[in-house]
């Protein structure tokens, strides 16, 4: 006899052999009990889930001799042929392939002819929202007003594609997604049934790559029992191309860590294993998923012990808000990665932007907890004498246009050395901006990135001004927002240990000051050579300390 897939020849044969669906079983068998069977059921859910097992088992229900209440024998010549499809008065036909009016007009042409000796003609039409408009319409009366004894069941994945119409007329039942235990417990019968070894740890793993669908759980398990026993964990990965747990824990280690390098080099290791980059990035979506319910809602990871450790102290450190973030990224760059030519390279910027563009696509991830650690150190008296000498100046403005100072500010400027006298100037802050830059950017990764595109201008009483290139007004109107301007001016108060305030112009405001404004005329003639030349460029700077080469010329295609 040929060989039988695990999933035919474990197909249930009875209600009670079924997983899963109590409120389907419990509806049918009361049906059968007290005949009040419906001339058309339609079922409707997930793939795998037993909804052409179950229309079957009605039907052997209906059709069966020697019925046990409401289940079927197994045993009588109806059964038998309605289990092995050689039974004349239970179709089973496929919409996908039988879609047209034609079809459906055979269709009620057979349907008018008596059984060939059952007690009911049973039509199981199987993705039914595949049938064309006219091949409903066809069906419509037929299915509103069927000859006695003859029953329709509709299977579909898809119900909102089948017409009011059709819904209307029929009995709907909603066929869920089995439960991971409840699958998990049907692979431990097989395999006992079949005297195989199998770790408990892979049956999980099975129940959680079939999504529901016991039919794929067994397509899966028949595929491992190829293997050796005892069948591990490690096998089940290898066969379905699953990375497993381990390797999305070490993969959000690394973004955990902002390391670049090593999340892209971990990514190359899991392509390097054959795994495809969508699966890799699906995985880490799952396994995130599980942080997310932990830290929503306290739900306790479905993982083995080791591993559920692992994402408690992972989701801990990584907090609700970075995680909608990175989780909100991923998603966004998954639905993009399907239809990517450069597969792995779409991955690499996946996993890029979830660690640089976290906060720019969800807001700010940093929280204060996460931030360097600052320096607390005594400050000199010089620098009280220092910060008495302007209060007289702000006594004559305005309240409404008075510089507040927080409270963090004061503390801040009380425990950080203040500058010396008077050398808060523009060459100051020149010299230092390439350090301001990194400290901000180890604080607020966005704001850092609209910083670059601006240069120090100017420093006068104790504001600094920036300068934007034209065309980067987005950038200058993003960094004015306070939550950007404030982690910049709190860098500049622990840099020169006095607060300062800043301000922003585009290169062409600047170009058209009026040639009476003194204070700038210095940094007028400075915007050209601060914005064009290539050694001033942060970016370059940074590509030349990487890999040292001597820089020849920077240039923009036009």
């Amino acid at each position: 006899m040929a060989y039988l897939a695990l999933y035919r020849e474990w197909r249930p044969k009875k209600f009670s052999e079924m997983v899963g669906q109590e409120h389907v079983k419990i509806t049918l068998t009361n049906a059968l009990n007290q005949n009040k069977v419906a001339h058309a059921y339609m079922f409707s859910g997930p793939r795998g889930t037993g909804k052409t097992s179950a229309a079957k088992i009605l039907a052997k229900a209906l059709n069966c001799s020697d019925r046990d209440g409401a289940e079927p024998c197994s045993r009588c010549a109806s059964c038998l042929d309605i289990e092995q499809g050689n039974a004349m008065d239970v179709l089973e036909i496929d919409a996908a392939s039988n879609r047209g009016i034609d079809e459906i007009r055979d269709l009620r042409e057979k349907v008018k002819l008596a059984s060939s000796g059952g007690k009911y003609k049973v039509y199981i039409i199987d993705e039914v929202h595949m049938l064309t408009p006219e091949a409903f319409n066809a069906l419509l009366k037929t299915l509103e007003e069927p000859p006695v004894n003859v029953v329709f069941v509709l299977a579909t994945t898809e119900a909102h594609k089948v017409p009011l119409t059709i819904l209307s007329r029929v009995q709907r039942f909603e066929f869920h997604r089995i439960s991971a235990e409840g699958i998990a417990m049907r692979l431990q019968e097989v395999c006992q049934a079949l005297g195989r070894d199998i770790e408990t740890k892979a049956l999980r793993v099975i129940a959680a790559k079939a999504e529901g669908g016991l039919r794929d759980a067994l397509s899966i398990l028949d595929q491992c029992l190829l293997q050796d026993d005892p069948i591990r964990m490690e096998h089940v990965y290898q066969v379905i191309g699953m990375v497993g747990e381990t390797f999305s824990a070490d993969l959000t280690d690394s973004l955990l860590n902002q390391d670049y390098a090593l999340t892209l080099a971990k990514l190359g290791e899991g392509i390097s294993l054959g795994r495809d980059p969508r699966q890799i990035i699906r995985e880490l979506l799952d396994y995130l998923r599980q942080a997310l319910l932990y830290l929503a809602g306290g739900q306790e990871p479905l993982m083995a012990p080791e591993m559920t450790r692992r994402l408690v102290a992972q989701s801990q450190a990584i907090g609700l808000n970075r995680l909608l973030c990175w989780i909100n990224v991923l998603l966004k760059g998954e639905g993009e990665l399907r239809y990517a030519t450069n597969a792995r390279l779409a991955a690499e910027m996946i996993l890029v932007q979830t660690i640089f563009g976290a906060d720019i696509a969800g807001g700010s991830t940093d929280s204060t907890e996460n931030r360097p650690k600052e320096t607390h150190v005594k400050q000199p008296q010089k620098a009280v004498q220092t910060a008495s000498k302007h209060p007289a100046e702000s006594k004559d403005e305005a309240p409404t246009k008075a510089v507040e100072t927080t409270e963090q500010d004061q503390n801040m400027a009380e425990t950080l050395p203040a500058a010396e006298q008077g050398s808060v100037n523009f060459q100051t802050v020149q010299d230092k901006w390439p350090e301001i830059l990194e400290e901000v950017r180890k604080r607020k990764r966005s704001t850092h990135a609209f910083l670059l595109e601006g240069k120090p201008l100017a420093v006068k009483d104790d504001q600094v001004y920036l300068v934007f290139k034209d065309g980067y007004s987005f950038h200058r109107d993003k960094f004015n927002q306070v939550e950007n301007k404030n982690v910049v001016e709190e860098v500049l108060l622990q840099t020169f240990g006095r607060k300062l305030s800043l301000n922003n112009l585009i290169e062409s405001e600047v170009q058209a000051l009026p040639a009476e404004a003194a204070d700038f005329t210095e940094s007028k003639k400075r915007v050209t050579d601060r914005m064009g030349p290539a050694e001033d460029d942060y970016l370059v700077q940074k590509a030349r300390e990487l890999f040292g080469d001597q820089l020849v010329q920077v240039r923009k295609e036009k």
